[in-house]
């Protein structure tokens, strides 16, 4: 009979999925700490999440989420970034959802997270254990009360040791494509002379000119005169 149940816990273990194999402790989380050990910490509202493939044998796949960023407190200031993430939170993965605001914080390394060993084509990644926060609607720095209470935040909230980690924002900085083709279309202006403006050079030896011929001209009647 124990040998039944020592078969049977053996199987139990051996058959259940590989994503919800393991459980997600965390240790309490420490603004200063989260600050040092991320690579990117920024707000940003999600604009796309998607699942990458897998082979049905393995884990559950990570998910890549797409952030629309307005504030950068850490890291590149690019306005859209992309994580990965692990799809569940028994294997530490944060559930982003789309349409939500969030304090993100993430790493530069796929061990740190606890990332699944699939390959989501990212630099950074997050998970459950980071200090990931959902907030309130809005694009400004963050204040005290911006937290929307999710059952994620694992009673965090903007606090006054959050903010003073975290420091003074910066805003992102958008690529525009059409500002790249207007700078490197624009040709070269020529030393001295006003791109805007007209070009001084003919205008002023057309002037020179006319006034040598209306010389020539007013000197012609006087010479005449000289002679009779």
């Amino acid at each position: 009979m124990r040998l039944l149940a020592a078969l049977a816990l053996i199987a139990a273990v051996v058959l259940a999925p590989a994503g919800t194999a393991c459980a997600c402790s965390c240790a309490a989380f420490v603004p200063k700490e989260a600050m040092t050990r991320s690579a990117a910490v920024f707000t940003g509202t999600v604009k796309a999440v998607r699942r990458l493939p897998g082979s049905p044998l393995g884990p559950t796949p990570p998910y890549v989420v797409t952030f629309a960023v307005d504030q950068v407190y850490k890291g590149g200031r690019a306005a859209t970034a992309e994580i990965a993430t692990n799809a569940d939170s028994a294997s530490c993965g944060y559930a982003f959802r789309a349409g939500t605001r969030y304090l993100v914080f993430a790493s530069s390394g796929a061990a740190a997270s606890g990332l699944f060993a699939t390959d989501p084509g990212t630099s950074l990644y997050s998970s459950l254990c980071e200090g990931n926060l959902e907030l309130r609607p809005g694009t400004g720095p963050l204040r005290r009360g911006d937290e929307a209470g999710s059952p994620g935040a694992l009673g965090q909230s903007v606090s006054k040791d959050l903010l003073a980690a975290l420091g003074t924002p910066a805003a992102p900085v958008p690529v525009s494509p059409e500002a790249s083709q207007e700078t490197g279309g624009v040709s070269p202006v020529a030393a001295g002379s006003s791109p805007s403006g007209p070009s001084w050079g003919p205008i002023a030896g057309g002037a020179v000119a006319a006034a040598v011929l209306l010389a020539g001209l007013a000197a012609g009647p006087a010479r005449r005169a000289r002679r009779r």
